[in-house]
């Protein structure tokens, strides 16, 4: 089955990403959510229902439900949100064929007929140009600005919006970062209130730190928190309930 750039096989419950040739051996979670999903396309499916357990498996919970949506999205990539349609309040719709955002329509000005333009004008705007220019080349040197790996918008209960951001070293091989981050995005998204706007995650190069920064504002004032979570162990955890009651994740 073809999902934007990747091949579900269903038999081995693989997701093949076509591009890059990365395999997903889906786990227990991911591969139940994404064959109800394909089972019911382009209908909404209920968060009961991706729940629901068998003879084998026990029911998810609603924060495993979550975390297999935000993990299916993440290997499929740019414009998966579409893919995996998010209906609030009720469940998840999967689109064999991604919908498009709509593109407003362009308005048309009326056409005003102008005077002969001024030989001057022509020459202040080159000489502009080539200032800018010049400035950005000197600035290019200092600014190494880096694309996020996922950039993932939650709602919280009161309607504040939330945007957790990852930074990765590479676009592969970054599970645990993942991991990790939906484990957070379930925190943010259950809080009633928080006072933080942005959340930005990265690993280190030998992963066994986490980095996290907090924006937000807080009774008028803008703050920021940076925090490092060192975990030697295997598996890593670095997030526990008493960390995030430390931290003041919800207020």
């Amino acid at each position: 089955m073809q999902l934007g750039n990747c091949w579900f096989d269903d038999a081995k419950g693989e997701l093949i990403n076509r591009a890059s040739g990365d395999v997903w051996h889906l786990p227990r979670a991911e591969a139940q959510v994404l064959r109800l999903l394909l089972s019911q396309a382009d209908q909404v499916v209920t968060k009961a229902q991706l729940r629901q357990g068998d003879d084998e498996h026990g029911e998810l919970s609603d924060s495993s439900v979550a975390r297999a949506v935000f993990m299916i999205r993440s290997f499929l990539g740019p414009g998966s949100e579409l893919l995996i349609e998010t209906v609030k309040g009720q469940g998840y719709r999967l689109h064999l064929t991604p919908i498009k955002a709509p593109v407003p329509a362009k308005r048309r000005l009326p056409s005003r007929r102008l005077g002969p333009v001024p030989i001057w004008i022509p020459a202040l705007l080159m000489l502009a140009l080539l200032f800018v220019g010049g400035y950005f080349a000197l600035r290019v040197g200092e600014m190494s600005p880096t694309a996020p790996l996922k950039v993932q918008s939650l709602v919280q209960a009161d309607g504040q919006m939330v945007k957790l951001v990852l930074y990765a070293h590479s676009r592969s091989n970054n599970t645990l970062l993942l991991e990790k981050a939906a484990e957070l995005a379930t925190v943010l998204g259950d809080c009633r209130h928080s006072r933080w706007r942005d959340v930005f995650m990265s690993l280190s190069h030998d992963s066994r730190v986490l980095n996290l920064t907090l924006r937000g504002d807080y009774l008028g004032q803008a703050v920021v928190r940076n925090l490092k979570i060192s975990d030697g162990r295997s598996p890593r955890r670095f997030i526990s309930p008493d960390w995030l009651k430390e931290v003041d994740i919800c207020d």
